[in-house]
C-alpha cells in the first residue's frame, strides 16, 4: 500500500526530471538517429582510441586546450568568462 503510493507521488517528478534534463534528451536523440554507432564506427575515433604513449598526451593537450580557448573566446564574446583571475 505504502509503495503504491509512494510511485504514485515519485513517477511525475521522474517524469519532470527527465523533461528538464538535456541528457535525457542528447541520450533520446543519439539512440533514435543512430548517432552513437555513427560515432563509435568512425574512422576518426578508431585513430584517436589506437593512439599509445606520448602522441596520446599530445592529442589530449592541444585538441582538449583548442576546445577550452574556442569556448573561452565565444564565452567572451557574450561577456562571459571561464577563467576566475577575469571577473
Amino acid at each position: 500500500m505504502i509503495k503504491k503510493i509512494f510511485n504514485i507521488i515519485v513517477t511525475p517528478l521522474k517524469w519532470l526530471g527527465n523533461i528538464v534534463d538535456p541528457n535525457f534528451w542528447a541520450h533520446l536523440i543519439g539512440n533514435k538517429t543512430g548517432l552513437y554507432d555513427k560515432a563509435k564506427g568512425s574512422k576518426f575515433r578508431q585513430w584517436a582510441d589506437n593512439l599509445t604513449g606520448w602522441r596520446w598526451w599530445l592529442w589530449q593537450i592541444l585538441a582538449g586546450g583548442g576546445i577550452l580557448i574556442a569556448l573561452e573566446f565565444l564565452l567572451n564574446m557574450l561577456g562571459h568568462t571561464m577563467l576566475p583571475w577575469r571577473m
